[in-house]
C-alpha cells in the first residue's frame, strides 16, 4: 500500500507539469507572431520623417523630456516616444491690413489704410525654445498682434499729411525700433518694415486734390506774370536799342 501510495504521488507529480504545458506554445506563438508582425509594419512604413531645405526640425523625447535640433534631412521618430516639429528658417512676409479696410487713424482721427508689409524670420539659434514655446500658427498668434499693437499706436501719433507725405520714413523707422525687441523675444528676427501705397479718407483725398488745383493755379500765375515780365524788359531794351540806333545816325 506505501508503494502504491508513493506510485501515485509520483504519477501526480508527473501529470502537473504536462498540465501546464499547453498554453506556453501559444504565448510563444503570440510573441513570434507580434514581433513578425512589428517588424513588417516597420519595414512597410519606416518610422523616418523628413526635414526640407530651409528647415529645422526639433525632436522631442517624451520619455525623457529632451529635445534634440536636427538639420536637413531623414529623422528617425518613434511612434509613442518621439514628437517632431518642422520650423521654417526662410523669410516670411506680414500684411498688416487687407485691401479694402481702413482699421488705422490719424492724429485727426481720420480712417486710412496702408500696405505695410513685415518681413521676420526665425532666429535659427533659437529654434529648439521656438518649437517648445511657440504656437503652429507663429504668424497669426505671435506677429499679427505683436505688429498690430506697435503700427496702431504709432500711426496715432502722427497727422494724415504726415503719414501721407512728410514723416514715411521717421514713422517706419518708429515701427521698426519699438516691434524688434518684442519680436526678438519670441525667438523672431525682424528683417524690415515697408510702408507702401497709402488708401486716404475720401475728404482728405477731396481736399488734397483741391490744394493741388489752386498751387497749380498759382503756379500758373506765376509762370504768366514771370513770362509777361520778360516780354516787358524785351520790348524796353528794344526801344532802348533802337533810340540808341537813331542817335547814333
Amino acid at each position: 500500500p506505501a508503494g502504491q501510495a508513493a506510485g501515485a504521488s509520483a504519477g501526480v507529480y508527473r501529470r502537473d507539469p504536462a498540465a501546464a504545458m499547453p498554453w506556453r506554445p501559444l504565448a510563444a506563438l503570440l510573441v513570434l507572431g507580434g514581433l513578425c508582425w512589428a517588424i513588417f509594419s516597420v519595414l512597410a512604413h519606416p518610422p523616418l520623417e523628413g526635414i526640407g531645405p530651409g528647415e529645422v526640425g526639433v525632436r522631442s523625447n517624451r520619455l525623457t523630456g529632451t529635445s534634440t535640433q536636427l538639420g536637413e534631412g531623414a529623422v528617425l521618430v518613434l511612434p509613442g516616444v518621439h514628437q517632431l516639429r518642422r520650423i521654417s528658417l526662410r523669410e516670411q512676409t506680414y500684411q498688416a491690413a487687407p485691401d479694402g479696410a481702413s482699421p488705422f487713424q490719424s492724429i485727426e482721427g481720420m480712417s486710412f489704410n496702408v500696405d505695410l508689409t513685415v518681413r521676420y524670420a526665425l532666429d535659427r539659434s533659437r529654434s529648439s525654445t521656438t518649437a517648445l514655446l511657440l504656437p503652429e500658427d507663429i504668424g497669426g498668434e505671435v506677429i499679427a498682434p505683436r505688429v498690430q499693437g506697435v503700427i496702431y499706436k504709432t500711426f496715432a501719433r502722427y497727422g494724415m499729411r504726415e503719414i501721407f507725405s512728410t514723416k514715411r520714413a521717421e514713422i517706419q523707422q518708429a515701427i521698426e525700433t519699438e516691434l524688434a525687441p518684442l519680436l526678438a523675444a519670441d525667438g523672431v528676427q525682424l528683417r524690415a518694415v515697408t510702408l507702401g501705397k497709402i488708401q486716404l479718407p475720401p475728404e482728405y483725398r477731396a481736399g488734397l486734390e483741391r490744394l493741388l488745383s489752386e498751387e497749380l493755379a498759382t503756379e500758373k500765375m506765376k509762370y504768366t506774370l514771370e513770362l509777361k515780365e520778360k516780354l516787358v524788359r524785351q520790348t524796353e531794351l528794344e526801344a532802348l536799342a533802337e533810340k540808341a540806333r537813331r542817335e547814333t545816325q
